[in-house]
This record gives C-alpha cells, structure tokens and sequence, in this order.
C-alpha cells in the first residue's frame, strides 16, 4: 500500500499544478475559468459519466459562487464543462479506456449529425448574407447543443452502470441546490427540477416501503420548486410530461404519480408558512399577472424575415436592426427569440426546422411505443420541452430536445427485469 503514496502525490501535484497555474498567470475570472476547465477535464477522463450531471447543474452553481449573472458568463459557464467532456473523451480514446460495451447507434444518430453539418452550411450561408459574424456565432451555439448533448449523453451514458452513477450525481446535486433555494425568491427557474420529475414519478411507482417514501419526498421537493417556478414554460412541460405518463404509462406509473402528488401537496402545505416561501409565491403570482410583453411584437419580426425567404430563412445570425418593439422601445430583435421555434424559422427556415425536429421525433417511438417506464418519461419529457419552445428560447439553447431524446435510446435498451412466477 505504502508504493501508492509516491504516485498518487505525482498525479495529485500535477492536476494542482495544471488547475492553479492559470489562476496565477491569466486575469482573476479567466485563470478560474480556464483553471476550473482543466479540473473538470481531468476528473471526466477518470469518471466520463459526470460530463452531462457536471455540465447542467456546475454553471448555474459557478454563476451563483463568483456573484455572476449576465448572459455571457452564463453561457461560458455552461459551455466549458462539455468543452472538457470532449476533450476528457479523445484522452480515453487515445488511451484506450473505454468499457467492453460501445456506444449504440441509431438512426437518431444520423439525423443528429445531419442537423451537425446543417448548422455548418446554415453558418457559410449566414455569412454570405451578410450577417454579423458574432451573430452567426451566437444562432449557430443555440442550434449546435442539440446534437452536442445528444452525442455526450450516448457515449458517457452508454452502460448501465455509467447511467446509475450520472443520475445518482445529478439527483444529488440538484437536490441539494434545490432544496437550499426553495425559499429564495431570487434563484428560480425550475428546469433542474423538472428534468427529474417524471423518472422519479416512475421509480416511486415501482418501489415499496421506505425506498417508494424516499423518492416520493425527492420528487415532492422538486415539484415544490416547479410550482414556485416563475416560467410558464416550465408548467407546460411538467403539465405535458405528466399527462401523458397518466395516458401511456400502467399502472405502477399511475401509482407513482399520484404518491408523488400527494406528497408534494403535503410538503407545500408544510412550508408554505415560511417567509421565504410565501415571498417566492408572490413572485409567482406576478407571473401568472404579467402578459407576454414584448414577445409577441418580437415575434413577428422573426415571422416576417421567415415569410420573406420561408424555405431557407435568412441565414444563421438573421437580426433586424433598430426596430420598435411595443413595450420594449428601439432595439435590434434577433437572432435569438423568446420563442425558439421562431428563431428556427427566421434564421433557418423550414429546412432548418425540419433538420431539428428530424433527429427529435425519431427518438419518441422509443418511449412512447415501447412503453418502457423510464423511456416513456424521457420521452414525456421530450414531448412537454417541443411545446414550451414554442414560448420559450433560453440564451443557452434547447439542449434538452438534445439529451432527452438520448436518454429515451438509453433508458429503451434496459430490459425489463421479468417477475418471478411462483409455482403453486
């Protein structure tokens, strides 16, 4: 044991050589980017399956510890983790570290990276038209997560043992971080929260004793935080996701969204006294009171450059410079709008929107079809996340109509453990 102590202090020395020499050399928030990137890197060589649980939930928590809100950092934040995960995955590869068991393919898989090589020619296109370069970049980032997670997700996912562990990590982490801000009226959103929802409905409904009541408190509390979400989009796909759980789902599934319901019920009840709470409650009110605003005089500018050229669009990058939006004064609208599927349409067109629902849509027959439970709620999910982008587009892209589909072709691989037939 004691001939361990000498590489274990090497490897130890190097990965705090390599996380703190750009902390010391670069500007403050550079060198703890790039330091924290190179940290990142090195732990996903070793444990590939933290990439995906590191990357969704580590930007909203380096965003809350450096004090940082503004749009920009966020989506670095949330963009350096997969940087490392891929860099983590050519280290494997190169190594030769990678378990007996390969990734699977699927024609999903083909669309995903035809959208791939759209995004690329839709870019060339862009900048023939002569949209700015930064707002090619930035349509192109909001299109390019798609098929960035859906390919992560399928080779750091891939085995059933790497899918336990990102999903005990994410379940943990995002717990935490929920429970810890579900009386913080400035720290709401819910999509943490939503994207655990309905397979914890599913394993609840499937579990017994004190194993069905633990994941029954878990859900409950994420629902709370969905319920105090102040994002209409995240209702409708928590409203969605569940229906149709409810409709396909048996009857295990049923059990388990009515447990988890009822639970998340109770614990309202419990702590809708605390200050807190009732804080957050008010500014969920002001939601369901405030109108669409800006969002659809926005639209209709998107709509308009989409009519103007409805095959192909306007090129990745389309913006309308110095346009009076009501309730929103004089200012450019595009290439990013409140409305995801508008932006498709105004920088892409209808190929655009067919190349990204193509790869989507492949995937539900796995769960709605093969009525695997987990399955089924991945792709539940899927469904509630194709409707609210029809009111929502987040500055850092849909990535869940890319990891979602990918979790459906996961989650419809494991087999059904066969009850025991007792002989009488």
């Amino acid at each position: 044991m004691s001939r361990l102590w000498v590489p274990s202090a090497l490897t130890a020395g190097v990965i705090g050589a390599a996380t703190a020499l750009p902390v010391a050399i670069l500007p403050t928030s550079l060198g703890v980017a790039v330091g924290g990137t190179v940290l990142c890197a090195l732990g996903f060589v070793l444990w590939p399956w933290a990439v995906l649980p590191v990357g969704i939930i580590g930007g909203s928590v380096a965003s809350g510890l450096l004090g940082v809100a503004d749009v920009q950092t966020f989506v670095i934040m949330h963009t350096l983790p997969l940087v490392a995960g891929c860099a983590a995955l050519a280290v494997r590869y190169v190594l030769g570290w990678w378990p007996e068991q390969s990734p699977p393919w699927h024609r999903t898989g083909l669309a995903m990276a035809v959208l791939s090589a759209g995004i690329g020619v839709a870019a060339v296109y862009g900048l023939a038209m002569g949209n700015l370069p930064r707002n090619v970049l930035v349509a192109a980032y909001q299109v390019a997560v798609i098929p960035a997670y859906f390919f992560l997700a399928l080779h750091t996912l891939h085995t059933r043992r790497w899918l336990r562990a990102a999903a005990l990590l994410y379940l943990v982490s995002a717990g935490v971080l929920t429970t810890i801000e579900l009386s913080n009226p400035g720290r709401h959103g819910g999509l943490l929260a939503v994207l655990a929802v309905p397979p914890l409905m599913v394993l609840a409904g499937r579990a017994r004793g004190w194993r069905r009541a633990g994941l029954a408190l878990l859900t409950a509390v994420f629902l709370a935080d969905v319920v105090l979400a102040s994002y209409r989009g995240i209702w409708l796909v928590t409203g969605v996701a569940v229906l149709i759980l409810l409709v396909r789902g048996g009857a295990a599934v049923r059990r388990g969204v009515l447990v988890t319901v009822t639970g998340a019920v109770l614990l309202f009840g419990l702590i809708s006294l605390h200050p807190g709470v009732r804080e957050r409650s008010t500014v969920v009110t002001m939601a369901l009171e405030r109108d669409a605003g800006h969002r659809l005089p926005e639209s209709a500018v998107g709509l308009a450059a989409f009519a103007a050229q409805p095959l192909v669009g306007a090129g990745l990058g389309q913006s309308a410079p110095q346009v009076y939006v009501e309730g929103y004064a004089v200012t450019d609208v595009g290439p990013v709008y409140h409305a995801f599927w508008v932006m498709i349409l105004a920088n892409s067109g209808l190929l655009g929107l067919f190349a990204v629902l193509w790869p989507v849509l492949r995937a539900l027959p796995a769960g709605l079809a093969r009525r695997n439970p987990l399955a089924l709620a991945f792709a539940a999910l899927t469904c509630g996340f194709l409707g609210a982008a029809f009111f929502a587009g987040p500055t850092d892209g849909h990535w869940e109509l890319g990891l979602l589909p990918a979790l459906t072709l996961l989650a419809s691989r494991i087999r059904e453990t066969p009850t025991p037939v007792v002989a009488r």
